[in-house]
């Protein structure tokens, strides 16, 4: 069975991410299913409607989303009643369900254009949008293609992530499950702290030994991003307590080969496996930033209660500022200068002091483009790391843009303070 995606936007064709293949792509394969195709396509007519006769003749399913909205480049319904010469009408229930939408926000009169949402291919279901006023439809139809017609399926949902999902969810996605054939779990391991290669060179005997055959089919894939490895495995089979135990057996595999480089599954993230080890153990933590720009408090503060462990951040770009709120000694920055060891344990102990917290890391390094010498080249960036112990200073050295650096040197101090809890409160332990 062919299942194809048309997603429609010429933003997407002019560097937007489009995030609905990607959904869309996993929730399939969560049922054991998989999209065939994925086709951007701009709001021109011609080319939507070519694209359409295309989907039409080779897929059983085709899924579209965007294009339902009030404006006259929002074109999916019109266009799809012409490519498979249908009438469209104006569906009464529908229209006074938009004009309640309206008067719920305290807007007295709809505004004209929002009618042309109420514009249904005959023959369609409609799909409640429960947060827009752009409803989905659902429609079985006949294509011929040669002597021969074929049954086929059409769903047409809106463009905005907030309202596709929750129509998918509700609508697509049992419908698809009833097409699946078996089980399919997937997982992702995620890794920071050595190469993509490295990675691949570490888990190529737990890919060789996996089986394929004998009711489960195993697939892996490695992705990397920021340089974060993400390590990918999906199984298939009939028998779902066989399943779980293969991705039990992997992860344990994996895991056991990349040990403390592995720092969470699936949606974890550096910042949020932090924020659960500074939870449990009701630890807190501090940063003083100038590299980064204030990007490692924003990436803590992403997560929903890091209030509760996350105590503040001072950006202190400049020498002045690193000298008047961190307490970093003139005669340091002139000796050794700004972007150094030694700049850095001070810039760490100032905060942690400012704090009174438990833990307090720091970042100054050249980010670049301009500002390098011979001794300090683009890419070089000095943490810090000061405790109610001690205080240590690291020296990377990352390649890349400057945004490329600031996101290493972000995750790279996530990374640190990660293993540095693992030690005190896991090894310790055991």
């Amino acid at each position: 069975m062919r299942i194809e995606l048309v997603c429609t936007g010429s933003e997407l064709l002019a560097g937007k991410i489009n995030t609905n293949a990607a959904y869309i792509g996993s929730k399939l394969a969560a049922v054991g299913l998989e999209l065939s195709s994925v086709v951007d396509v701009g709001d021109k007519k011609q080319d939507l409607l070519q694209e359409f006769k295309r989907a039409f003749e080779r897929s059983n399913i085709i899924i579209t989303t965007g294009g339902l909205g009030p404006t006259f480049d929002d074109i999916t319904v019109e266009t799809a009643a012409e490519c498979l010469s249908l009438e469209i009408y104006s569906d009464e229930k529908v229209l006074k369900s938009i004009k309640e939408y309206f008067a719920k926000r305290a807007v007295a009169v709809m505004p004209k254009v929002n009618e042309r949402q109420a514009n249904i291919i005959k023959g369609a279901k409609v799909l409640e949008n429960r947060f827009g006023t752009a409803p989905g439809q659902m429609l079985y139809f006949e294509f011929k293609c040669g002597d021969k017609k074929f049954r086929k399926t059409l769903f047409l949902l809106p463009g905005p992530p907030s309202e596709m999902k929750p129509m998918f969810e509700e609508n697509v996605e049992p419908f698809l499950k009833s097409y699946s054939v078996g089980i399919r779990k997937n997982t992702t391991l995620r890794v920071f702290g050595i190469s993509e290669s490295a990675v691949v060179e570490k888990i190529k005997p737990v890919m060789e030994e996996a089986k394929f055959g004998d009711g489960k089919s195993v697939e892996f894939g490695i992705l990397a991003n920021d340089s974060i490895v993400d390590v990918k495995f999906s199984v298939s089979g009939k028998d779902e307590l066989f399943v779980d135990e293969t991705v039990s057996k992997l992860k344990f595999e994996i895991n056991n080969v990349l040990e403390d480089n592995v720092f969470g599954y699936d949606n974890d993230t550096l910042a949020s496996v932090v924020g659960c080890f500074l939870l449990k153990k009701n630890k807190t933590v501090s940063f003083a930033e100038s590299c980064t720009g204030g990007k490692i408090a924003a990436a803590i503060t992403d997560i929903a209660g890091s209030s509760l462990y996350f105590k503040n951040s001072v950006v202190a770009y400049s020498n002045e500022s690193k000298i008047k709120l961190l307490g970093v000694k003139e005669e340091t920055l002139i000796k050794f200068g700004a972007v150094s060891g030694e700049t850095a344990k001070e810039m760490a102990e100032g905060i942690l002091k400012f704090s009174g917290g438990d833990y307090a890391l720091s970042t100054t390094g050249i980010a670049g483009p301009g500002g390098a010498t011979k001794e300090k080249p683009v890419g070089l960036v000095y943490v810090g790391f000061a405790d109610k112990k001690k205080t240590e200073s690291f020296k990377f050295n990352f390649n890349g843009s400057r945004e490329g650096i600031r996101e290493r040197a972000v995750n790279t101090v996530l990374d640190l303070l990660r293993r540095k809890l693992i030690i005190q409160f896991v090894k310790k332990r055991s």
